[in-house]
């Protein structure tokens, strides 16, 4: 199911038509997956080296994976420097950091020039909790930050809060004051258009059946054989179909809602061009208000696949509409009648540690793959269009030796263990979760399997 997001952007976007491909094909370099990932990387590729012969495949429209499906909140890589840190040294954290703020610059200076409509929001976002035991998980993070001189993280007590979001639900947080919000489907079309402009050619309804490991690579798919110097595989939580990849990462989908536009009402309870908001619950809450005075929820914890498959998994949340309604109204309980517009759901792919990795095939040096953005991707996403670039140009540089250019890990087992303990981890973080807002301390079994949850893109 296509998120009200990309129904928007469908609806408005003047680009060219692009038709599946329909032959062989022969180019420097191939990208497979019509994301965030994949079109900034094209654009990045061309802006270095404009002669280079770039071609995207896209088995749908290019969005309509998760680039499209995500809430929208585009955040500085700050929160990641501890996890950086210590997989590197201070300072390549500091540049990641540093290249994560310079990366929603480019998000502006690419629709102002493009005439995108992004409807990047004056208003931030809001990290809080929802109750005692969950509050003060940005205290180490907070300090880490005074010692790198970053200052964009503001505390903000219940009271703030309220004023600022018209919601008495958070009872503390921090707001990053840095962070921007957008429109993702109007962003990832944009970038469709741009790349389009600069002479990349864009395959959609192509998907790809095979990928060669050979010298050069190939990617075979339904109706003819792309062959290229580089293969970049930008395919997200599908990135789990590639057997090099699999045991680096799992994925589990989050659940979506969108009111439709109720501006009045917004202006009323305070929520109108008020700052979205994230809870620190593992299985994390979101809001935040549109341009067009709809409010958007996510909530994660839903479908958890069975290996590769997330395309078997139902396109409709795995909460219904009223479990929504109701998570929505908790926060702001005057919506709790408020019209929805769809649901919807999407894939997160997660790594151990919550940090992307980037890297060259172990199998195919020539083919490039970037993904585990735990969450948080439309930042990642510009950040990694660097390193996958520098990737594929064979460059050795300070992307190229950054620390999330690193090894693939086995920390994710095999099937049918990854489903099984998938969801005995799961039961255990739902149970934590719902304990900590009780006042209650979960017991043994529970915190053995809570050892084995992967790492948000923010500390918990």
């Amino acid at each position: 199911m296509q998120s009200p997001w990309l129904k928007h952007a469908l609806l408005s976007d003047t680009g060219p038509t692009a038709t599946p491909l329909d032959g062989d094909l022969k180019v420097d370099v191939v990208i497979v997956g019509g994301g965030y990932t994949g079109l900034w990387t094209a654009i990045e590729l061309k802006n270095r080296d404009p002669s280079l012969d770039i071609a995207i495949i896209e088995k749908d429209v290019c969005g309509a994976g998760a680039s499209a499906a995500n809430a929208g909140f585009a955040l500085p890589m700050w929160l990641q420097l501890s996890f950086l840190e210590k997989i590197s040294n201070t300072q390549k954290a500091i540049h990641i950091g540093r290249a994560s703020i310079d990366a929603i610059d480019d998000i502006k200076q690419i629709s102002v020039e493009n005439n995108i409509d992004t409807q990047i929001s004056q208003s931030n976002t809001i990290w809080g909790a929802t109750c005692e035991k969950q509050s003060g998980h940005w205290d180490k993070m907070l300090a880490l930050m005074e010692t790198f001189q970053v200052h964009s993280y503001q505390l903000l007590d219940q009271q703030k809060i309220q004023e600022m979001t018209g919601s008495d639900a958070l009872i503390a947080g921090v707001i990053d004051t840095a962070s921007i919000m957008l429109h993702p489907g109007n962003l990832v079309r944009g970038l469709r258009r741009v790349a389009l402009k600069k002479g990349v050619r864009i395959y959609e309804k192509t998907s790809m059946t095979k990928l060669g490991r050979t010298s050069p690579p190939s990617v075979q798919t339904p109706a003819g054989m792309i062959t290229a110097r580089k293969v970049v595989l930008a395919i997200y939580g599908w990135s789990l179909s590639i057997p090099e990849l699999k045991r680096s990462a799992m994925v589990m989908f989050t659940d979506a809602a969108m009111t439709v536009p109720i501006p009045e009402k917004l202006s009323e309870i305070g929520f109108y061009n008020a700052p979205g908001f994230t809870d620190s619950r593992t299985f994390i809450e979101s809001i935040r208000p549109t341009a067009d005075g709809r409010v958007m929820l996510t909530k994660s914890g839903g479908w958890l696949p069975f290996g590769d498959r997330l395309d078997a998994c139902p396109k409709h949340a795995s909460r219904s509409e009223d479990q929504l309604r109701t998570i929505l109204s908790a926060y702001h309980p005057a919506l709790k009648d408020a019209e929805i517009d769809g649901t919807w759901c999407g894939p997160i792919d997660r790594t151990a540690d919550g940090l992307p990795t980037f890297g060259k095939l172990p199998t195919c040096p020539h083919i490039i793959f970037g993904y585990g953005y735990s969450g948080a991707g439309i930042v990642p996403s510009r950040v990694g269009s660097h390193i996958l670039a520098s990737l594929v140009q064979d460059r050795r540089d300070e992307w190229t030796s950054c620390p999330l250019v690193r090894p693939l890990n086995r920390d994710f087992p095999n099937e049918p263990f990854r489903w099984i303990g998938g969801h005995l981890v799961k039961n255990a973080i739902e149970r934590q979760d719902r304990f900590d807002h009780e006042g209650r301390t979960v017991g043994p079994i529970t915190k053995f399997w809570l050892q084995f949850t992967p790492k948000s893109y923010k500390p918990s």
